[in-house]
């Protein structure tokens, strides 16, 4: 990416809400929503869990999130299961999904039968394509979420809780790296990322945690 890396916190913790119902059916969701699945909620305990040992060691925390419905209900369970406090969490609208515009509700199949002219320019410059009807390109995320990373306070560490689309972005602009490798992304829905100046650790929620709560699966890679 060719824009000056951000400021960033001391570390951050980066979640991704649960499984959905239209996780489930393979829809994108955008910036409307579905619910979280049983699996989904079991997905958000096993990774806090998994996760409780690294918070207490990183001590006082802030608390953001997106504010579409699916990451507030993640967060809280979130929340909830570490003893945290839901009413410190601050919400950020550019932490949300990329608008995914005319295609938010739909299959990729439906969208390749509806909109293929959609699909053949979003495969010729996949960073740039903005999705018609009110959608943005990838560029549009990263410029909202580089400018989150210049405006929040970095002197303390940060735990947050975004999307699939939106948080590998993230993830790509803290590590300032090119958007075939920010595409190349594809962790299990539960999974969370701590990120420092120097180093980046992928943890994946543990068998037993995701076992003890009911989890069918570890969740969806990124498929957009």
């Amino acid at each position: 990416m060719t824009d000056q890396s951000p400021k960033t916190p001391p570390s951050i913790v980066l979640l991704r809400h649960g499984e959905t119902q239209w996780n489930r059916e393979g829809r994108y969701q955008g910036q409307h929503d579905s619910p979280l699945t049983l699996n989904g909620i079991g997905q958000i305990r096993a990774i806090a869990e998994t996760l409780r040992p690294v918070i207490e060691e990183l001590g006082r925390c802030q608390l953001w999130s997106s504010p579409l419905a699916r990451t507030r209900q993640s967060v809280s369970i979130f929340c909830e299961q570490l003893g945290l406090s839901y009413a410190d969490v601050l919400f950020d609208d550019r932490l949300m999904e990329r608008s995914y515009g005319r295609w938010e509700g739909l299959t990729m199949g439906e969208i390749a039968a509806r909109y293929p002219e959609d699909v053949k320019l979003e495969q010729s410059d996949r960073w740039n394509f903005a999705i018609p009807e009110g959608g943005e390109c990838f560029a549009d995320v990263a410029r909202r979420l580089r400018n989150w990373l210049n405006e929040i306070p970095n002197d303390m560490p940060v735990i947050t809780m975004a999307h699939g689309g939106s948080g590998r972005v993230l993830r790509g602009v803290c590590m300032n790296l090119k958007p075939e490798n920010i595409f190349a992304f594809n962790d299990p829905q539960s999974s969370a990322f701590v990120m420092s100046e120097t180093t980046t650790k992928t943890v994946q929620a543990a068998p037993q945690y995701l076992r003890a709560f009911g989890c069918a699966d570890a969740g969806l890679g990124v498929r957009i």
